[in-house]
C-alpha cells in the first residue's frame, strides 16, 4: 500500500522565490527555492531564521532538501 500524501503542483512553489517556512504553527526560517520539479522535495537556500531561539539551527546560505508537504509555506 502507498502512504497517502499531498503533493505540492509545479505553479504553487517557485524556483528563486522566497518562502517563509513554519512547522505546526512556528516559524523557522526564510528560504529561497534553489530546485523544486513539482512533488513532495525542494532544495532550499536558508535567507535567515525568523525567530531567535531557532537562530544557531539555521545559518544564512546553508542548502539542504525538505518535503515540502510537511511544512506551512507562505510568499515572503
Amino acid at each position: 500500500m502507498k502512504p497517502i500524501h499531498d503533493k505540492v503542483a509545479k505553479e504553487e512553489f517557485v524556483i528563486g522565490n522566497t518562502y517563509n517556512v513554519s512547522l505546526r504553527g512556528k516559524q523557522l526560517y526564510a528560504a529561497e527555492v534553489v530546485k523544486f520539479h513539482g512533488g513532495c522535495w525542494a532544495t532550499v537556500r536558508i535567507a535567515n531564521a525568523l525567530a531567535a531561539d531557532t537562530a544557531n539551527l539555521y545559518t544564512p546560505g546553508a542548502e539542504f532538501d525538505i518535503k515540502v508537504a510537511e511544512y506551512e509555506i507562505t510568499l515572503r
